[in-house]
Formats: structure tokens, sequence, C-alpha cells
């Protein structure tokens, strides 16, 4: 019985043959996955290293931090073109800030994240740099968003500062996200609680608005908003050869797997991975170590 779309050949096959495909077909790095998804992979490809962090932009535009670098790398997913922008520093985190400008924060050396770079993405370059003194490690990846003139930064709790570097205020969060986002329309931020494997859901102001909780959210990474509203949180499984996304209700009531992604032949354990969302093409984006996916509705 087919229980797995392999998309490179795109055959459907059974477990069995899932298992010996690579020695059927004599290849390595397959992707296959669920027939029962809710989503099907449409596209993917290979970038230059492992991803720290990624945001999409409208027309189509990818926006890349590498894992150790101090470029951005843009993909344009409508022509394929590619093209990197020097940003100062090793980037630790992305943030938008409009439709043609985002905020990268770095670090310099081995030390910790201290300044933000504001660079025009079709422009190619950094407008401005700010110094910050937040005292995150530079090995980690900073979760951020803006909104209302505000840059939100996650570590420990939020700290909200404006774009000068000058810090409003501090919101305890009583444990650390590893990832947060923003609801723009439901003025809500959502965070994964790695440790006890849960999705929160807050206001502005650090206040508990829901609690989803789901054994099945093991390894929870990355997070993201879709069009109508659903959280969509990126799980990686099996030292990171496999994925999962999971899609919980703008009410936290309900939730369930609606893409599987398994890879044959992965031989190293990495966490390091990413996900957005293109709101014009309605288009699920993932970037598992060096490779990005896209998926589209069925």
């Amino acid at each position: 019985m087919p229980v797995y779309r392999c998309y490179e050949c795109s055959n459907v096959l059974c477990n069995d043959c899932c298992i010996n495909h690579d020695k059927l077909t004599n290849t390595k790095y397959h992707t296959f996955q669920s027939t029962n998804d809710k989503m099907l992979l449409n596209n993917k490809f290979e970038v230059s290293n492992e991803i720290f962090d990624m945001k999409a932009l409208p027309g189509g535009l990818l926006v890349i931090a590498l894992f150790r670098s101090d470029k951005l790398l843009t993909y344009s997913v409508s022509d394929k073109q590619r093209n990197e922008i020097s940003v100062g520093g090793m980037t630790c985190g992305i943030a938008i800030l409009d439709r043609n400008t985002v905020v990268v924060m770095l670090t310099h050396g081995y030390d910790v994240a201290n300044s933000i770079a504001i660079v025009d993405i079709r422009q190619k370059q950094v407008i401005q740099h700010v110094d910050v003194t937040l005292g995150f490690p530079s090995y980690s990846y900073i979760p951020m968003f803006y909104t209302d003139d505000q840059l939100y930064i996650s570590r420990s709790g939020i700290t909200v500062m404006d774009m000068s570097g000058t810090v409003d205020r501090k919101i305890d969060l009583g444990f650390r996200p590893t990832d947060m986002c923003y609801d723009t329309k439901a003025a809500r931020i959502y965070c994964i609680d790695y440790s006890e494997k849960k999705l929160i859901c807050i206001d502005r102001d650090g206040n508990t608005i829901f609690t989803f909780t789901d054994t099945g959210l093991t390894n929870a990474q990355r997070l993201t908003i879709d069009n109508e509203g659903y959280v969509l949180i990126l799980c990686l499984i099996s030292y990171g050869e496999n994925f999962e996304i999971h899609r919980v209700s703008p009410d936290g009531k309900s939730g369930e797997v609606i893409i599987t992604g398994k890879q044959l032949n992965y031989n190293y354990f990495s966490d390091v991975s990413s996900i957005c969302f293109q709101e014009e093409s309605d288009e699920v984006v993932i970037g598992i170590k060096e490779t990005v996916y896209t998926y589209k509705k069925k």
C-alpha cells in the first residue's frame, strides 16, 4: 500500500520500498512525505551552509541567515536568482521591518550579540548599524520580531527596544523560548516552551492567553503563522533526519500534523533549522540544515 511519495522520483512507495529506495535507485538524499499530508512538497534547493534563520518578503523573496556567516543570502522563488549581502558581523536572527527592509542581529568574532544591522534588501546594502548591549551568546539563534516601531528580542524573556537600541521594557516569561513569532492581525505573541512541549500564546504585556500542550511537540524548534492565523511548528525527528509540521488552531484547542519530511542517508545531527510562511503564494517554507523546502496546499 503506498504510504510515501518521493519528491525527486515523483513515485509513491510502500514503507518497505521507501526504506530500500536509495539502494534500488543508487540515489541519495531523496525526500519523502506521507501521502496523507495536507500539503505537497513542490520545490527544494540547497544553500552553502546551515540555515540559521529565514524570513519571507513579498514577491517570493526569501532572506536567509546562514550559520556562522557575515552575509545574508537572498533567494527569489520566482526566478531562482541568488544574491549575498555583507552585513558586518555574524548573523544571529532576522526580523522584518517592511516589504524592503530587515533588521539582523549581529555578533563580532566570538563575542556576545552586540549590534543590529538595518538592511535594504532591494538595494542590497546596510542602511545603518546600531549598537546594543543585550549580552546574548554569539553561538545562539536569537528570535525577534518588529512591530509598532519596536523590536521584541527573546532570550530568557523578551526585551523590547526602539531602533536606536534604547530598551523600553522587559517581559518576564518564566522560561526560555526556543522560538517566538508575532501574529500582527490578532496582536499575539506565540512562544515555544521546548522542555515542557508547549506552545504558549501571550499578549504584548506577557499575559497568557492560552497554553497548548501536546506530547507530539518533541524537539520543537521553530514556528510561524499562516494566512488563517494557524500556528505552524517545526519539529525535528530522529536526530534531524526527519521533520514534522504541527498546525495549531488560533484558539489553541486543536492541533494536527500537516507535513512530514523523511530523508535517507543523512549522517550527522544538527538542530539548525527554520520555518516561514509566504503569504502571497500561501506556501510553507522550511529550512533543514542546508536544504530549503517549499510546500503548497494539495
